[in-house]
């Protein structure tokens, strides 16, 4: 079973991600802010989390930063933040997903699946192709 980290400050949306993630077979622990969310992951492995950008305490880029020192765990980031170039400036500092709020559980749920559906896949062999 894949287990997800949400950071999310917002009750309501963390709320939703947390019950379509169960859902779907997924272990999840949840944080409402920055700061306990770094304390969770440094306690426990997590293979993806998903990571709200705008948090009262630590922003969420600090928050990738600290992940990407220590981990190559999939970082989604799921943001109001919707420029070009802070989606650029979010991939560049380690995600390997950016949804920009309002957004749909279903997106987030169909990236999430694809996402470990690539991961439990076997690699091919470029000489058999």
């Amino acid at each position: 079973m894949s287990k997800i980290l949400v950071i999310e400050d917002e009750v309501s949306v963390l709320e939703a991600i947390e019950a379509y993630l169960k859902k779907d077979g997924y272990e999840v622990k949840c944080a409402t802010r920055g700061y306990k969310g770094l304390e969770l992951f440094d306690a426990e492995t997590f293979d993806l989390v998903i990571l709200d950008l705008m948090l009262p305490d630590i922003s969420g880029e600090e928050i990738c930063a600290k992940i990407r020192e220590k981990s190559s765990a999939y970082v989604f980031m799921l943001t109001a933040k919707s420029s070009l170039d802070e989606r650029i400036k979010g991939l560049e500092i380690g995600a390997d997903e950016y949804l920009v709020k309002p957004f749909s559980p279903r997106e987030l749920m169909a990236r999430v699946n694809a996402l470990f559906r690539r991961l439990n896949e076997p690699v091919a062999n470029p000489n058999s192709l």
